[in-house]
């Protein structure tokens, strides 16, 4: 009941959305929807309720872990949304969001591969009209490559969940593509199909995550849609396409493949960290450069899963800290915007002298993007490293730190002078802030806040309950036990260092 409430909850609100379309009813229907599905993802931890190996939806700790994380950042938004939007944002838009958050929610809890790939589509498709928002020539320029680099990549999934369902045809009787059966069956299928629909799914889910190569979509969407947006596609989004792909790593795994797997998502992850680090240096617009460190830490994501158990569960830690960070910068680039109408890293100039709350939400984004402790992405970042080294994988280890420490560079030296430079005039066009600015502000600040103050919270100390949750998605995905995870030299190493 839970589940159904889940996916249908904001689907309820986003056509709410669409009957009421005159005054301001789109505020209460997009923060009303927004947090009765947070209560109701937090309900779902309280009964966790089990499914059938080949039923179509169910929560499994991956999918859990991730829909909570989807639900807490859409709430932040869509709050931060009451202050950003004027009237400019119509009641179809916020119908688009809600309708965003129903699919992300029914990618969360398929289990199912077909049902997981339409889920994911459906979830571009209602991202669309948001990203061409401003309806310029830019934003037209970048919602077409949005929609043709997502094509293909959902193009060569599609062909991936066939190769992987032709995989099963050695195994007697009839079986779906549910995960759940398929991974107790895995031993028998095909290896040639299973290998070859892993590296299709590899590179059409990594396509719609950002993995280099095909990553160039990122920064135009990221740039041209509104920060509200690009928040939710480079913290939700994007974590909705890892989860596809931990699926299929969770079947090759389990069928004696994850040298392959390995080899495959240690080099997508390096390249797309090195393909990053390229971008970044010199960049001079803020919202690219954000768009450049999200490809960064998705490839972070999928070399931490080709580490084994230690580096798998570094990286379901570096995706909550991810979501969080992510929330915090793309919220920061509203405010920004707001104050300075420009996105020009060499325009903005001592945020902390002018706008102090708003600097410090900055630099604590920044660090906590840079992997600097306390926050989360120190201890993510550092479990990679510990579980590289236990493989003895010298060389993915020496091109992730001198990768890392590129982007270091990269990125503090465009950001830092925003922070801490000479204050200088704003603007010869003085920004036109909306009506009711002071509300407004607050509205954007305290959501922002909220995640800030998560990040670091959870930097500091990490609650059991959170724990358990990321050795649980973790020992799913390398078909381990919770256990086995806690006694992994990584993830022990991460505990010890916390403390």
């Amino acid at each position: 009941m839970l589940l159904a409430a889940l996916i249908v909850c904001p689907l309820v609100f986003s056509g709410l959305c669409l009957l009421l379309r005159r005054g301001a009813a789109w505020r209460l229907f997009l923060v009303a929807g927004a947090a009765l599905h947070l209560a109701i993802v937090l309900g779902t931890w309280r009964a966790p309720a089990p499914f059938a190996p080949d039923a179509l939806i169910g929560l499994d700790a991956p999918g859990h872990l991730l829909l909570t994380l989807v639900s807490v950042l859409f709430l932040a938004v869509a709050i931060y949304s009451v202050g950003y939007h004027q009237q400019a944002l119509v009641s179809q838009q916020v119908a688009c969001m809600l309708a965003m958050l129903c699919v992300l929610s029914l990618v969360c809890a398929s289990q199912h591969l077909g049902l997981l790939w339409v889920a994911l589509e459906a979830a571009s498709l209602t991202a669309t009209p948001l990203i061409y928002f401003r309806l310029g020539p830019r934003s037209l320029q970048a919602t077409w490559k949005f929609l043709l680099m997502n094509s293909v990549g959902i193009a060569l999934a599609l062909l991936g969940t066939l190769a992987l369902g032709l995989s099963t045809t050695p195994v007697p009787g009839p079986i779906s593509l549910a995960v759940g059966q398929l991974t107790p069956l895995a031993a028998g299928l095909d290896p040639v199909w299973l290998r070859a629909g892993f590296l299709l799914a590899l590179v059409g889910f990594g396509t719609k995550m950002g993995l280099a190569p095909l990553q160039s979509w990122k920064p135009d969407a990221y740039g041209e849609s509104p920060p509200t947006v690009a928040a939710l596609l480079a913290g939700g989004m994007t974590l909705g396409a890892f989860l596809a792909i931990l699926r299929f790593v969770q079947v090759a795994n389990a069928a004696g493949q994850s040298q392959f797997v390995a080899f495959w998502l240690i080099g997508f992850g390096l390249l797309s960290i090195a393909t990053a680090a390229v971008f970044v240096i010199g960049g001079t617009d803020y919202r690219r450069l954000l768009a450049y460190t999200s490809v960064e830490h998705m490839g972070v994501l999928v070399l931490g899963t080709g580490l084994g158990v230690a580096g798998s569960y570094a990286a379901m830690l570096h995706a909550l800290h991810n979501t969080l960070n992510k929330g915090v910068l793309f919220l920061v680039a509203g405010l920004l915007w707001r104050l300075y109408r420009t996105n020009r890293t060499g325009e903005i100039r001592g945020v902390l002298a002018r706008h102090p709350l708003v600097g410090v939400l900055l630099l604590l984004g920044l660090c906590a993007t840079c992997g600097l402790p306390p926050f989360g992405m120190f201890y993510s970042e550092l479990g990679i490293l510990l579980a590289a080294a236990g493989q003895g994988r010298w060389w993915t280890l020496a091109l992730f730190v001198l990768t890392l420490g590129v982007l270091f560079v990269g990125l503090v030296s465009a950001v830092l002078p925003m922070a801490f430079g000479e204050p200088v005039e704003v603007s010869k066009r003085p920004p036109q802030h909306p009506a009711g600015w002071g509300w407004r502000r607050v509205a954007m600040l305290l959501p922002t806040a909220a995640l800030a103050l998560l990040a670091l919270g959870l930097g500091i100390y990490q609650p059991p309950a959170v724990r358990d949750a990321l050795k649980s998605a973790a020992a799913t995905v390398v078909a381990s036990t919770p256990s086995t995870v806690a006694g992994a030299a990584g993830a022990d190493l991460i505990a010890e260092a916390r403390r």
